[in-house]
């Protein structure tokens, strides 16, 4: 069942559909990104409509007037301003006719045309130093250098055209982009107001400069001028361009010499004003054709393929559409949801969480679902349903201070552990889910009131509940297998559970009530994925040397759950004029090595049942227990080196600091593979299974709880 259909409108008609001072009626979606175009590219844009190229198809989506509130939309900005010190200028929207349209692609070319052709108000507003990169001039200097200002619009360079149309002998060969100029129009409010050094240079250009009397015209000043009335020919524009032109002071000698080129020009642009736009549109609600569901599911799935930017729009920016749009920010010290998110982004990223804003949407967005969403996660159609979504906003509103404050402290407890993400783990719902478990006592605490050492005792017993199941939580929702192919299913069953406790804990009154929760919580949780976990440390091994870095994290945490080992680990290894120290999985007797051992060759006998093959081999050389994870500036496996050779040109064993001996018993490395020499094959691998028994075991006794981290 088709949901579009095909139409086609003079680009002049949209442009005043989108910029009309009674309202506008063509609106952008507040799903979309944000304008990024840069004014060089607003130029580029308008240069290759005036050699008549086409401006490209757009996707619309016709809303009736009575769905416009339930979608978070706006109408084009007059002013782009990415100085951070104002708030971009909109349209007003119509009030309101019985329908509206949204531009679902096309938003960057359709705002462009708009700063170029708008009017006298329409234009970028950017920091000096943005000019400077754009028009390639130079960066401007001073006290103040990076909070200077200019508000630019799109202008004819008068005195250039006429040279570039004298060389060029017409107009039809004039590259516009050399006579089109951002330019400051306006005596006052045009540029920052502060202090500037005598010697500042602007890196534009001024129209109330002395030396540039005359030179600019607004290019929105000739398009308006560019009547679409039938049966008009150039003399008519060149008696409507001469007093135009003397208006802005352009001398008679130029006026002269443009005259008629700029007539052509201005029928240029008539061509350009009543050229037809093809596009796509989305058909309106209609519910004799559609249901409810699958025509919001519809519209969901073209917003989440549609490319725009380079890539799909996600359904974490179309909440975040909804959760700005019904965001106040004098509830968050007039910070807009976007800062908000921001500063949040940026906090997290100072504890070592780098990720972006739709991560941060959709961690926040199940933080609500446990709070106030009965535990549901949003579905597509949800996002199409205001009543849904909108009331997101007014909760995390009310909660941003609590929500935001526990992301970052229960952020920073993670990192004091020193569990990175990206490198200890992936999957940023271990996060989410850690952080949502304590955000429900922050949440009781923030709805009750304690006493000072009340506060603190709870406080402190939280941070410990956090301690003691943090760890296995991480490693083991990982190793279970948990964020697998079921990813979506498991963390919707999370969250629920996350929302059935804060049902139990919103109605308690004693601190300890609410911690006893909390520690049942996370031992059903760890309890449960203890029996895969320990299977995946079973099951551990792999069978080339490139593959050794999967037990990265189980080494990580081997070296850690014993004193003597980790204060053993945790000597720097750095060998004279080597280069800096690393932490990587290496071998402990390297391949190359295990090769020149008696029997280090596979065995080719195939009568002989105890003869040893490349896979058992494989399997032994490459084994967790023939492996380690130390801070190092050399590599073992790259070489044919024993282990003991490292270790003697290492400046804490040749200064009797440290004793080889000593520290390889700490480390757990038998006196056979420190230097395995000579040895017979069989006897180094039974050495090294059996310290991958060893190993393995210690680790699945962590995983029951039976041992602790030492490091901490």
């Amino acid at each position: 069942m088709k949901i579009y259909d095909e139409g086609s409108e003079p680009l002049h008609e949209l442009l005043k559909g989108a910029s009309s001072d009674q309202g506008a009626t063509l609106l952008v979606p507040d799903l979309q990104r944000p304008y990024v175009w840069t004014p060089s590219q607003v130029t580029l844009l308008v240069d290759s409509l005036l050699r008549g190229w086409p401006f490209g198809t757009l996707l619309l989506w016709k809303v009736h007037k009575e769905d416009l509130a339930r979608i978070p939309s706006r109408p084009f900005w007059r002013v782009a301003d990415r100085t951070g010190e104002f708030d971009d200028e909109q349209v007003s929207k119509s009030n309101p006719p019985a329908e509206f349209r949204m531009v679902l692609d096309g938003q960057q070319r359709m705002q462009s045309l708009l700063l170029a052709f708008g009017g006298d108000s329409w234009g970028f507003r950017l920091l000096d130093q943005e000019w400077s990169t754009v028009l390639d001039a130079e960066r401007p200097r001073g006290r103040y250098a990076k909070r200077h200002w200019s508000m630019g619009h799109l202008c004819l360079d008068v005195w250039s055209f006429r040279n570039r149309v004298k060389e060029a002998g017409g107009i039809a060969n004039v590259d516009f982009r050399d006579v089109l100029s951002w330019v400051v129009q306006s005596p006052s409010g045009g540029r920052s107001t502060l202090k500037k050094p005598v010697n500042y240079k602007h890196p534009i250009t001024s129209a109330q400069d002395t030396e540039n009397k005359g030179r600019f015209v607004r290019l929105s000043r000739l398009w308006d001028l560019a009547s679409t009335q039938a049966g008009l020919f150039e003399k008519y524009f060149r008696d409507k361009l001469r007093p135009l032109l003397e208006s802005h002071d352009v001398p008679k000698e130029v006026i002269d010499d443009v005259l008629v080129p700029l007539a052509e020009l201005v029928v240029t642009l008539v061509g350009v004003k009543q050229s037809k736009v093809s596009y796509l549109q989305l058909a309106p609600f209609n519910a004799e054709v559609f249901s409810q569901d699958l025509y919001n599911d519809a519209i969901v799935n073209i917003f989440t393929r549609l490319n725009t930017a380079g890539r799909a729009l996600t359904r974490q920016e179309i909440t975040f559409a909804w959760i700005k749009t019904g965001w106040d920010a004098s509830k968050t010290g007039n910070r807009t949801a976007g800062r908000c998110f921001e500063e949040l982004s940026k906090a997290l990223a100072e504890e070592n969480v780098n990720i972006d804003i739709d991560a941060l949407v959709g961690s926040v967005s199940a933080m609500w679902s446990v709070l106030h969403g009965s535990g549901a996660l949003l579905t597509a159609t949800d996002l199409l349903r205001g009543e849904k979504v909108r009331p997101m906003a007014q909760d995390l509103v009310k909660s941003w201070e609590t929500v935001s404050t526990n992301a970052i402290e229960g952020a920073k407890l993670v990192n004091d552990r020193r569990f990175l993400f990206g490198t200890h783990y992936r999957s940023l719902n271990v996060l989410t889910l850690l952080l949502a478990w304590r955000l429900l006592g922050r949440q009781w605490l923030a709805t009750h009131s304690l006493s000072v050492l009340a506060k603190d005792g709870f406080e402190k017993a939280l941070d410990a509940a956090f301690g003691n199941s943090c760890d296995r939580w991480i490693l083991m929702s990982q190793w279970s297998g948990r964020w697998g192919k079921s990813t979506d299913k498991a963390l919707a069953d999370y969250v629920k559970d996350l929302a059935s406790d804060w049902s139990k804990i919103s109605s308690l009154c004693e601190p300890d009530d609410v911690i006893a929760v909390l520690t049942a919580r996370m031992e059903v949780w760890n309890g449960a994925l203890q029996a895969e976990s320990s299977k995946y440390i079973d099951d551990l091994a792999v069978l080339s040397r490139d593959r050794v870095h999967d037990y990265y994290l189980p080494l990580w945490l081997w070296h850690r759950i014993d004193t003597r080992r980790w204060k053993a680990s945790d000597i720097p290894l750095r060998e004279p004029k080597r280069g800096s120290l690393s932490l990587d999985v290496d071998h402990i007797v390297a391949v190359k090595l295990w090769e020149t051992l008696p029997g280090g060759l596979p065995q080719v006998d195939s009568e002989d049942e105890g003869a040893l093959s490349a896979d058992d081999l494989s399997t032994t050389m490459n084994a967790i227990g023939n492996c380690c994870l130390l801070e190092k500036s050399f590599n073992i496996a790259k070489g044919v080196e024993p282990l003991g050779a490292f270790l003697q040109r290492i400046h804490e064993f040749k200064t009797g600091k440290h004793k080889v001996d000593d520290w390889t018993k700490d480390i757990g490395v038998d006196p056979m593979l420190v230097d395995p020499t000579g040895k017979p094959t069989t006897e180094v691998r039974a050495v090294v299974e059996a310290r991958t028994a060893a190993m393995k075991s210690e680790l699945k006794e962590y995983l029951a709880g039976a041992r602790q981290r030492a490091d901490l």
